[in-house]
């Protein structure tokens, strides 16, 4: 049946539990006058166990607890029919409603998958059944006299059938003590499955312990009531016995409720579960959550542990998990033929797979993430190392770059231009004037070319760099800037030479940004070491507003620190100036 039509047949039940609950009740004043306490305790458990059964039905629809606990609740209003001046009614009423205790007792074996599963559960439901059936044809043909319609001439309904009922008194307390021992036996099995239970089990046994004692309790006092109290000494404590059980009843509804239903409560754990295992926690951590989650104490984690070829418990000794049966339930996540976790609990917990399906979700995702997680890690690294091998590959050629151009080019630059100052010497004073100006034109050309490649050289990697270290390099960028920088150096070693590079080349960059578009007219350049990080902060006081879309060169310095691992920040309000810090991890000496 679809959740839709479901609910429409669970309101429909409640609707008419709602109007014949009250009606019923009504009817035990049509013989006497009761007192509202036992009226509202007569509603009360009609309506406990009807919805509770209505709740059951609607959150477990596989569960046939909530159809019996329905079934229950108005077998127990039936009941109050018994005082019907109808007398085909109170003759129906008084055959039926002693099935509720009966019923009751079926919820109780049956708790809390709705089946009953073990032999001595089926053979105390058969005796319930066997008594009740017999007790019920025993009244049907004893009391049928008042199930004919009133005639003139013959005497009032109630008269027949309290005169009816008087004769059966004694076949009455044969099956008061058949079900007083039957539900003795149903408590006993009730306690020693709650005593043999481990901490999971017996906390789901608790409800139905106390249904137990209320029923067995229920069927003793209304057999001390019948066979032990005489006559005289019933009638003050009648409606007080009434009431009582009645509460215990309404009591028992609501423990059952809420024992059929603690899924509810275990969902919310599991999805606490769930955020609580954001990648896999270590193997304590996992073992305490799974046992708060599934409320097993004796829930216990082994872990495949690939390097010592063994499981490992949560003490992180080596261990075998138990093998799944009766005494134990295990559940594996991973390969069939290669799990990564076992997790043995209490095998009550496989009363509910759903919260064990839903629990073991959980750990695969966990699992999952984790993997998934270590993966992109291992990805991460393989990046960032790349990345920092680019840049080291680009520093190492800028280096090349440098070396060729000042040991080859440059150095032919340089010899050219000696040569043409050897040849002007050699022409004498009396040299051809026009050849003169041609020599002197040439050496210019010359010198003019070396200086652009020793910039360029110095724009490519400059070699104080490598030979003199950061601090003098930085020194250098300093005075040939149009502008005061003002550097403070406070390194006292040399750093890796892709970290010397990456800091000296986004000095440049962040010096030619102040030049070029900040309209600085002053420049602070510092540098340090702080917890293996080398620190460097450049600060002017240009117009702001700097940001790394507007293409000034951020982008680039944030690329190239990032390679090597580093942070950058910066600060650009417009009229006040920008602030670059810039982290880079570095090897201790």
């Amino acid at each position: 049946m679809s959740v839709p039509r479901r609910r429409i047949v669970l309101g429909a039940i409640g609707l008419v539990a709602l109007v014949f609950g009250p009606f019923a009740t009504y009817q035990l004043t049509r013989t006497a006058e009761r007192s509202p306490a036992l009226l509202l305790a007569d509603v009360a458990v009609g309506w406990s166990m009807i919805a509770a059964g209505l709740i059951i039905a609607d959150r477990r629809p596989g569960n046939r607890i909530g159809p019996r606990a329905i079934l229950t609740g108005f077998a127990w209003f039936v009941g109050d029919f018994t005082s019907s001046d109808i007398a085909v009614v109170s003759y129906l009423a008084t055959v039926v409603h002693g099935w509720f205790d009966p019923l009751f007792a079926l919820v109780i074996l049956a708790y809390p998958t709705g089946r009953l599963i073990r032999r001595v559960d089926r053979a105390l439901a058969i005796g319930f059944i066997a008594v009740q059936a017999g007790w019920t044809l025993v009244q049907a043909y004893a009391l049928r006299p008042i199930a004919w319609w009133d005639c003139p001439t013959c005497i009032s309904t109630v008269d027949r059938w309290t005169a009816a009922y008087a004769a059966l008194d004694p076949l009455g307390r044969i099956e008061t003590l058949l079900l007083t021992g039957l539900s003795i036996g149903l408590l006993g099995v009730i306690v020693v499955r709650w005593i043999s239970a481990s901490g999971a089990a017996r906390s789901r046994q608790t409800p139905v312990l106390l249904a137990g004692l209320v029923l067995a309790g229920g069927f003793i006092a209304t057999f001390v009531w019948q066979t032990v109290l005489p006559t005289s000494g019933r009638e003050p404590l009648g409606e007080l016995r009434v009431i009582v059980l009645a509460l215990c009843r309404v009591l028992v509804a609501i423990a059952l409720l809420i024992g059929v239903l603690r899924d509810e409560a275990a969902k919310g754990r599991i999805a606490d579960l769930v955020v609580r295992l954001d990648g896999l926690p270590p193997l304590p951590v996992l073992q305490a959550s799974l046992q708060d989650a599934l409320g097993d104490p004796s829930l216990e984690v082994y872990r495949w542990e690939a390097g010592s070829g063994t499981f490992l418990d949560a003490a992180g000794l080596p261990a075998t998990p138990p093998a799944d049966g009766p005494a134990r339930a295990v559940m594996t996540i991973g390969a069939a033929d290669a799990p990564e976790l076992v997790i043995a609990h209490d095998p009550a917990l496989r009363d509910d797979p759903g919260l064990i399906s839903a629990a073991a979700a959980a750990v695969r995702l966990a699992v999952e993430n984790e993997r998934l997680q270590a993966e992109v890690r291992a990805q991460l690294d393989a990046v960032t190392a790349s990345r920092a091998r680019i840049v080291e590959a680009q520093d190492d050629e800028r280096r090349r770059i440098e070396r060729d151009l000042h040991d080859g080019a440059q150095q032919r630059l340089v010899s050219l231009q000696l040569s043409l100052q050897m040849l002007r010497r050699d022409l004498g004073p009396d040299a051809d004037p026009s050849a003169v100006a041609e020599l002197d034109a040439a050496s210019a050309e010359a010198a003019a070319a070396i200086a652009d490649i020793r910039e360029l050289a110095r724009g490519v990697h400059p070699a104080i760099l490598t030979e003199s270290g950061l601090g003098a390099a930085l020194g250098s960028l300093a005075d040939r800037a149009p502008l005061p920088v003002v550097v403070t150096d406070d390194l006292d070693r040399r750093l890796p030479s892709s970290v010397e590079a990456t800091a000296y080349f986004v000095a440049a960059e962040a010096l030619t940004n102040a030049i070029k578009h900040a309209g600085a007219s002053r420049i602070d350049l510092r540098t340090w070491l702080a917890d293996d990080h080398l620190h460097l902060d450049v600060r002017d006081d240009g117009r702001g507003g700097a940001m790394a879309a507007d293409g000034t060169g951020l982008t680039g310095i944030q690329d190239r620190v990032a390679a090597l691992g580093g942070t950058v920040r910066v600060e650009s309000r417009d009229g006040q100036g920008t602030r670059l810090e810039v982290a880079l991890p570095c090897a201790s000496p």
